[in-house]
């Protein structure tokens, strides 16, 4: 009883000394010693002082500035996946499965990152799927048709289908295949080997297949 009497007599001394001298000490040391007591004898928190409101109302702003960054510093990752999700939609919305779907966007990973404006470094190959010499000429020639750039990447999307519906490009066994794959993986080497057509020293197969189960699993329930 004479701790406790000697605790609120002191508290009341901080008060009337805090009057008279209204500091950020005298404030802090007023705070300790009212804290102190609600956690001696379990005074409500629902009277916090006018200090601890205002720190919390402090701490609750920079929490979500923290998260406002975070989600800022993530802008290059959202980019790639926009671009997934504009393939996808696309040519799924073009009567492609998903599974061929998943095969041609794990090959596009492998020759471009899904970037419609990737140019090889030899100048050769550009865009989603690396059109090269003639091929990217007809490109060209269709986005200027169209009023375009051909790094528009719906531009690039509707030559791309204008290519497998005409047949140019992927034929005989490798199309056959393309058109009914039993499997990710099928999709994934139909469209690379009869689409693509890489040298096979430098197709990395591993990652296109990597690539395509990915944005399958990604995209397919979306």
């Amino acid at each position: 009883m004479k701790a406790k009497k000697m605790l609120i007599i002191a508290f009341i001394l901080f008060l009337a000394f805090g009057f008279f001298m209204n500091s950020s000490f005298m404030n802090a040391k007023k705070n300790e010693v009212y804290g102190m007591l609600k956690e001696e004898y379990g005074l409500s928190s629902d009277t916090d002082t006018k200090e601890e409101i205002e720190q919390q109302e402090i701490e609750s702003t920079e929490e979500v500035a923290q998260t406002d960054v975070k989600v800022t510093s993530r802008g290059s990752s959202n980019e790639k996946r926009s671009n997934e999700n504009i393939v996808w939609d696309y040519l799924i919305e073009q009567g492609y499965s998903a599974i061929q779907v998943a095969g041609i966007i794990g090959n596009m990973y492998q020759e471009s990152g899904v970037n419609p404006a990737r140019e090889e470094t030899n100048g050769i190959g550009y865009g989603l799927v690396q059109w090269s010499f003639g091929r990217r000429q007809q490109l060209e020639s269709y986005a200027s048709s169209r009023g375009k750039s051909a790094s528009d990447i719906y531009v690039q999307l509707e030559f791309l289908v204008k290519e497998l519906r005409e047949g140019k490009q992927l034929r005989g066994t490798y199309a056959e295949q393309f058109a009914n794959p039993y499997s990710v993986d099928q999709a994934t080497e139909a469209f690379c080997w009869g689409f693509e057509r890489p040298h096979k020293d430098h197709a990395n197969m591993a990652n296109r297949k990597k690539q395509a189960w990915a944005a399958y699993y990604r995209n397919v329930d979306r």
